[in-house]
């Protein structure tokens, strides 16, 4: 081992009380700090606190190690310099955020001069490879979302190489959601080489007088009778497309109502693998019946408009003009099959009727249930004397498709300014084209909403992965 140990500050280990105990988070440090520890706590629990007091107890031990603390988005791990910094008092001349933005010379120089580091996954794999840092020198690796840890993905590749040069390095992996099955939480273990597993969830008893308390109330939401009229249509193309793949053993019986996209993807996968090729024909069948599955989606979860969007996108032929290439089969079958004429003709003359497609029942609950809770609270402010649209009170919105995130922002903002809605996306280009939020703009409509410039926020998946939204009710 190259690293030597400074024995006087090894004899104890430093737990900051700069805020109140907590219990589970002083016996998940304990460990932590002597075996390879996969961390898995509920968001809001303090992951980062844990992280934190590892990281400086490693920081002193070590004089001349190197602490680096690994997220997987730029956004991601700025939020965890401030918040480490802020809990534990790790030295801020010590400490530097390298990305693949830094020339190598200047990380270089980082790595000479500096103990503690944030970067992602990528960067440290990078400057590990072409020996910009020693990996000899490395003594804890603090890995947020650590359930991306396996296969192939950086955290895995990282963690192997660091193996290979240097055994002597702690672990510490933190993520609010380990893994729905044994095997993927072994999957993780495996890559990350944890031989410690801390889990807690909502219903443990050391957590319960820190959790807040939670209420899970389920809408049924009607559909009108044009949306019913709609699906049933769409319901019948589908079935007819389903038919002859289920007579030759292609997919099992389902309802194609509730049929997931994916599905269809999947077998088109199975099928690819196959080396007989014995279904090959399916594949324009399945690739049809996957795209009518996801505007049924749009249909009954998200907007009408959406369906018809995507209905459009299956018949229109995106092949350059004159480019030689045949239209799909698929494709000109769907033009002449009767009910799909009618589908489409009964939606665009819907469309053009005054008011259009109208707001779609799901929507006109997001938005009552919205008015009401903020129009509760300002109520409530304004007895207190307080005046304001709705005091500090903050809401998140989550939805499956990015495209319907502008409607309902939309929708939201028209009742302003008791509702101030904005979109929060991941950095991706849409299906039309339009660009999602750099992730300095993702820190920058964050800061907002947490100041109050914004109370609802409308997010796809991204609003899940880690970053530090602020408090909402």
């Amino acid at each position: 081992m190259k690293l030597k140990v400074d024995m006087l500050e090894a004899k104890h280990w430093i737990y900051p009380l700069n805020q109140p105990k907590r219990d589970y988070q002083f016996n998940i440090v304990k460990r932590c700090l002597f075996e390879n520890t996969l961390v898995a706590l509920p968001t809001g629990l303090g992951k980062t606190f844990i992280a934190g007091v590892v990281m400086l107890n490693f920081y002193r031990w070590f004089p001349e190690g190197k602490v680096v603390f690994v997220a997987p988005t730029k956004p991601l791990v700025a939020q965890q310099i401030d918040a480490c910094h802020r809990t534990c008092g790790i030295p801020g001349r010590d400490a530097a955020e390298l990305t693949g933005n830094n020339p190598r010379a200047y990380r270089s120089r980082m790595w000479e001069e500096k103990r503690v580091f944030y970067m992602t996954p990528q960067t440290l794999m990078n400057d590990l490879a072409t020996e910009n840092c020693d990996a000899r020198d490395v003594i804890l690796v603090v890995i947020d979302e650590a359930h991306k840890g396996t296969g192939d993905y950086a955290y895995a590749q990282l963690i192997r190489f660091l193996m290979a040069k240097n055994p002597h390095f702690r672990v510490l992996a933190l993520t609010a959601t380990p893994g729905s099955t044994p095997e993927a939480i072994q999957a993780i273990v495996n890559s990350l080489h944890i031989s410690r597993i801390e889990i807690r969830d909502e219903g443990s008893l050391d957590l319960r007088e820190y959790m807040h308390k939670k209420e899970v109330k389920q809408h049924i939401i009607k559909m009108t009778e044009d949306i019913v009229h709609f699906q049933q249509l769409l319901k019948t193309v589908m079935e007819s497309v389903l038919k002859p793949l289920v007579a030759r053993g292609v997919i099992e019986p389902l309802d194609v109502v509730k049929m997931h996209p994916y599905r269809a993807t999947a077998i088109i996968q199975r099928i690819a693998a196959q080396r007989n090729g014995a279904h090959k024909w399916a594949v324009g069948a399945l690739s049809k019946l996957g795209a009518m599955a996801r505007a049924m989606s749009y249909l009954m979860e998200a907007s009408v408009t959406m369906c018809l969007g995507s209905l459009r996108d299956l018949i229109t032929d995106k092949d350059k003009p004159g480019d030689g290439k045949k239209k799909a089969p698929s494709k000109s079958q769907l033009k002449e099959d009767p009910t799909f004429q009618k589908l489409l003709t009964d939606l665009e003359a819907r469309r053009h009727r005054p008011g259009g497609f109208g707001m779609h029942p799901k929507m006109e609950t997001l938005k009552t249930l919205l008015v009401q809770h903020f129009g509760v609270r300002m109520a409530e402010d304004n007895e207190g004397g307080d005046a304001g649209s709705g005091g500090d009170t903050r809401a998140m919105v989550f939805v499956t498709y990015r495209e319907c995130v502008d409607e309902i922002v939309e929708v939201l903002n028209q009742e302003s300014p008791l509702l101030k809605a904005t979109r929060f996306v991941g950095q991706g280009v849409d299906k039309q084209g339009k660009k999602g939020f750099a992730q300095r703009e993702q820190l920058e409509v964050i800061k907002k909403f947490k100041a109050g410039e914004f109370n609802v926020l409308v997010s796809t998946s991204i609003g899940e992965e880690g970053l530090d939204i602020g408090e909402v009710d």
